[in-house]
């Protein structure tokens, strides 16, 4: 009889402890929030449609940050329409080198502010930026219009990048 309420206690603390180390076991919560806050900017023509630039679709774009050629961004990268970027938290300027079809090269330039952002305790904290001001090269780039220039966790468009007709059509 001793030897069956030695087992049953045995039991039951197994059976404990397993409750307990499954009840252990749960997810942490997990961040399901964007923490990454990329400048996104569109290309468009100067011709305006309905009261905007018409949108525009190049052949091919390579891109880096201007100072680090060695890091491509995008890499002769076909039909783009759309891009997303990031932006230097250490810095209050980011600069970017555009490589068109022809060779043809631009530089934009953004300085901006930026303000450390809490999301959660899952998520941590992320960056937002204001953009102030957005200077360019010439090359191909015809100017910029200014949509939206708080980058933040939206997926608005904050640049839009007018340029010259393709040289090469």
């Amino acid at each position: 009889m001793k030897a069956f309420a030695g087992s049953s206690v045995k039991m039951v603390l197994v059976g404990i402890a397993s409750l307990m180390l499954l009840g252990s076991c749960q997810n942490d919560e997990l961040c399901e929030e964007a923490t990454s806050n990329p400048l996104r900017m569109g290309f468009y023509l100067p011709t305006v449609t309905d009261g905007s630039p018409t949108t525009y679709t190049l052949d091919s774009l390579s891109l880096y940050g201007s100072g680090r050629p060695d890091s491509l961004l995008y890499d002769n990268t076909k039909s783009v329409r759309s891009i997303e970027v990031p932006l230097n938290p250490a810095s209050g300027t980011t600069g970017f080198v555009f490589t068109f079809p022809g060779e043809i090269t631009d530089t934009l330039w953004v300085a901006y502010t930026h303000s450390l952002n809490f999301v959660s305790a899952e998520c941590g904290f992320t960056m937002f930026y204001e953009i102030q001001e957005v200077t360019h090269t010439n090359a191909r780039i015809h100017s910029i219009q200014l949509p939206q220039t708080l980058v933040n966790h939206s997926l608005e468009e904050h640049i839009k990048i007018l340029l010259y007709p393709d040289p090469e059509l």
